[in-house]
């Protein structure tokens, strides 16, 4: 019993932190020794490691879709400004700036524990084996593709994808080596884990901390989409919504409310959210950008329940589907992303009908009843860009739209230039991302690398 222990806290030394306090947080038991089924399971309930706060904010930090004010900007960690300002800094130098980092291989290292440890219980009753081995799959799994969003290029359709990727832990065995994979081998492991896990979770939904099979196929969805596989993101869209595509009528909501959408509400199909930053805060000058909020018409009810609109004139974002706030953003998977995921694949496959269909089912949700007149764009050119727009209205802050830069800037017809100014001591400074740069690829910390040679 005592080496799941021992490898939990040396696998955690590559996160640069140690697991000790987590193991103590897991449960109120007096022993924390993963040596039954239910230990297991209360590792992957660890919330706070593995659905809350584990995904990186860098998924946010250099989209298109808010600014920080010059007061906002000054306050930031140093690190946080370099970020803010594209300049993609290779040192992240303090314990606070390396969560980004620690904290999502902190989740790995606990899925793999629970993977390496599952083959050695004994004892098999009570709880089934196979979910909670889906369970570490999926976990594992998501966490990988998140990375892969930030440390390693886009996966490329037409190309090998021999490119360096991300250090892909599949094991706790300290004597694995430390290296980067290949961006293609990372995504086929990613793909594998999730399709294993989707044969091995329940079908129906529970508790949503937990991932099920209709969260595994919107995970797949999710990554196939990103990969520009808008076939296979297609079929995976559909096994989701011909099991579940509920969603949340704004028309019957308090959308004046500080925060209107409760967490784990009716949209939700896995639930899990970002460590924070303060240049998400909008009491800290975190603001809308005008290039977002000109898409919305004026009876979109997105207005009123997303943001909040200050006497200064500037906007803040408070729809979270976390039912709170703070600078932290949701990641889950929601039938709304997976009905705007199956609409534009529809479009881009020339199936019209299926994708105005989807795409009505969701602004009829959204928009004021008597003011809701439906789609009827039947170019699936014209349509396909319609798409796009209400995917970046619907997925504001939902740690989907720096993805979405990435597979879209390689097209001619969304590609974009983010610019960012800053004023320091009267000085002002522009910054800017440019499509398909090097900046859509953050730095592995220094630090990791000098810890591990790793390349």
């Amino acid at each position: 019993m005592k080496k799941y222990i021992y490898k939990l806290l040396i696998v955690s030394l590559f996160c640069m932190a140690s697991c000790t306090k987590f193991l103590e947080d897991k449960t109120n038991k007096t022993s924390t020794v993963p040596s039954t089924l239910e230990d297991m399971q209360a590792l992957l309930d660890a919330g706070n490691q593995l659905n809350l706060g584990s995904y990186p904010f860098l998924l946010e930090a250099c989209t298109d879709d808010f600014f920080v004010s010059d007061a906002g900007y000054n306050r930031l960690y140093n690190f946080e400004q370099q970020v803010y300002t594209f300049q993609n800094p290779a040192l992240y130098g303090t314990i606070e700036n390396m969560v980004v980092w620690r904290n999502a291989y902190k989740a790995i290292a606990v899925t793999n524990t629970v993977l390496d440890g599952l083959p050695d219980i004994k004892i098999l009753k009570g709880l089934d084996p196979s979910n909670i081995k889906g369970q570490a799959l999926f976990h594992r799994a998501l966490m990988h593709f998140t990375l892969l969003q930030l440390y390693a290029a886009p996966f490329d359709q037409k190309g090998d994808n021999n490119g360096a990727g991300i250090p892909l832990k599949l094991t706790a065995d300290i004597n694995d080596k430390t290296k980067r994979s290949t961006v293609g081998e990372c995504y086929g492991s990613v793909i594998e884990d999730l399709e294993q896990a989707s044969d091995l979770l329940p079908h129906e939904l529970g508790i949503l901390t937990r991932p099920n099979r209709i969260s595994a196929f919107a995970a797949l969805s999710r990554v196939y989409l990103a990969m520009e596989d808008y076939v296979q993101a297609k079929n995976y869209a559909d096994k989701v919504l011909g099991s579940y595509k509920t969603l949340m009528d704004l028309n019957t909501m308090n959308v004046d409310a500080a925060y209107p959408y409760p967490a784990m509400n009716a949209e939700t199909l896995f639930f899990a959210y970002s460590n924070g930053s303060t240049m998400f805060i909008g009491s800290r000058g975190s603001y809308l950008t005008m290039d977002l909020l000109q898409l919305y018409e004026a009876h979109d009810l997105r207005l009123r329940a997303n943001y909040k609109k200050g006497t200064d004139g500037f906007s803040t974002f408070k729809g979270q589907y976390m039912g709170t706030g703070a600078g932290l953003f949701f990641v889950g998977m929601t039938t709304s992303e997976v009905l705007l995921n199956a609409a534009e694949c529809n479009a881009r496959l020339g199936n019209v009908t299926s994708a105005l269909e989807q795409l009505n089912y969701l602004l009829q949700n959204r928009i004021e009843k008597q003011f809701f007149v439906p789609v009827t764009e039947t170019n699936s050119e014209a349509l396909l860009k319609i798409i796009i727009r209400e995917r970046r209205k619907e997925l504001v802050r939902r740690g989907l739209r720096w993805s979405d830069l990435r597979r879209l800037n390689k097209d001619e017809r969304f590609k974009k230039e983010i610019v960012r100014e800053v004023t320091v001591d009267g000085k002002t400074e522009q910054f800017k991302l440019l499509p398909n740069s090097s900046g859509y690829i953050f730095n592995i910390p220094a630090e990791v690398k000098n810890m591990t040679n790793m390349e």
